[in-house]
């Protein structure tokens, strides 16, 4: 997964416009999604890219930008509808950066994300799984219980703006309603308003961070400088108000103002893991616990097995997994998760479970940890995935490796490494993990072909 500590909405697009563009609408039959959920058509042999498009749709469309092999369009009118087409529930989409697939049916979206994971396995991998799972799904509405919310103060008229980045832009959107947002944090953005709009200048404070456990929580407003009385005043109002514990984070480093982590479980592991304003955390609880239960149960590790799991974070899947195994040890690139990954342990009696701070694109071949051995090994790398730990692991041996993949470019990147030293994949799906967006998360389980 993604290491980021909160996803933001909407990250700006990197598109260098053309000085002169058509003018003239263009009728466009779309063909099919691109992997960010636009629609795509092509005329005259090049393809042009439509937001808000659907296969099958007949539209019109405007340039709004040109390339050299492709193009860029607005949509302006829907003439042929898809039956599939399914109107947004949230009144900022289009104009937020967050979501990019409400116009598309649920049902839908989960088909094209698994499609979407399977093409570029069988196309940039060679690689066809043997078996294809049910996907894992959860509520698509009031999942989200981390997010990162900007801040600003318009410089011409002092107007707060609070909320998320415009669709293909760095300027924020005001946002009033988030519906995939957990509904404890529903209130965010009038609570900040309310507390903060008659406040001269509070051009420090840049955004806020905010994430929940199953009963308590973390507001983190991010800070140039110090804030003076007024403004420490009504940054503890706000999050009095919201019931979630304060952390202001400076230049030179967090100043938490209410002590503390905050906490979710696993109850099926009987775990509960702490975890702190900064660390990264799956934000979908509901899918996140049936995610660990799968990867589980496909691993299956028995008592007398070694288990290695990779990029490991607070141990949201090696607490579980030391439970079924004889020994199981966690590496991560973050000696803070890494220490918080121990006391969840000891919290949890866990005493089968060791952890080790590496940085995992580098070779980590003679580390003492990596040279014991070990029989499963579970990888749960960031987006730009984990080629380094690959090709130190496609020499090992493992009778199971489980890829947990958050970006499928990086996915098929990785997977030759692994079939050419004589895994094949067995097991496939994927998790909507963000219901509504284009991000896919999936599943993969590798066996030897000789064990």
């Amino acid at each position: 997964m993604s290491r980021k500590n909160r996803i933001q909405f909407g990250a700006p697009s990197r598109v260098r416009k053309s000085p002169s563009l058509p003018q003239a609408p263009l009728t466009l039959n779309i063909e099919r999604l691109s992997h960010e959920g636009r629609g795509i058509a092509r005329v005259d042999g090049k393809t042009i890219f439509v937001a808000g498009g659907l296969p099958g749709e007949t539209l019109t469309a405007r340039i709004t930008a040109q390339h050299k092999r492709y193009n860029e369009a607005e949509l302006v009118e829907i003439q042929t509808a898809s039956p599939d087409r399914s109107p947004a529930f949230c009144p900022h989409f289009q104009q937020c950066g967050g979501c990019d697939l409400q116009h598309l049916n649920i049902d839908q979206q989960r088909a094209h994300k698994q499609q979407q994971v399977l093409d570029q396995l069988a196309r940039f991998a060679s690689v066809i799984p043997e078996q294809i799972e049910e996907p894992i799904l959860g509520p698509d509405r009031g999942y989200r219980r981390a997010a990162r919310i900007g801040i600003n103060q318009r410089q011409r008229d002092g107007e707060l703006l609070v909320g998320f980045r415009r669709r293909g832009s760095n300027k924020l959107l005001n946002i009033d309603t988030c519906p995939v947002l957990d509904v404890r944090l529903q209130p965010v953005f009038a609570t900040l308003r309310e507390h903060l709009k008659d406040l001269n200048d509070i051009r420090s404070l840049t955004h806020v961070d905010v994430s929940c456990g199953d009963d308590d929580g973390f507001i983190r407003f991010r800070c140039t400088r110090r804030p003076n009385e007024t403004l420490m005043s009504r940054l503890k109002a706000v999050s009095q108000q919201l019931q979630l514990k304060l952390v202001i984070g400076l230049n030179d480093g967090d100043m938490p103002i209410d002590e503390g982590l905050a906490h979710y479980t696993l109850p099926e592991a009987d775990i509960e893991l702490g975890f702190s304003s900064t660390d990264f955390i799956q934000v979908n609880a509901g899918v996140n616990k049936a995610m660990i239960n799968q990867a589980i149960a496909w691993l299956a590790p028995q008592p007398d097995q070694r288990v290695l799991d990779l990029f490991c974070g607070l141990g949201n899947f090696t607490l579980p997994l030391a439970r079924k195994a004889a020994q199981i040890v966690g590496v991560e690139g973050s000696a803070e998760m890494v220490g918080r990954a121990r006391q969840n342990a000891a919290n949890a009696g866990i005493q089968n479970a060791e952890f080790y701070r590496a940085d995992l694109s580098e070779s980590f071949r003679h580390a003492t940890w990596f040279r014991e051995g070990f029989d499963l090994i579970l990888l749960d790398p960031p987006r730009t995935g984990a080629r380094e730990a690959v090709q130190q692991l496609s020499h090992y041996g493992a009778a199971k490796v489980l890829y947990i993949s958050c970006n499928p470019s990086a996915l098929v990147a990785d997977l030759p490494l692994l079939t050419a030293a004589g895994y094949r994949v067995t097991r496939f799906g994927i998790m909507d993990m963000f219901p509504h967006t284009a991000h896919v998360e999936s599943m993969l389980l590798l066996e030897r072909t000789d064990a």
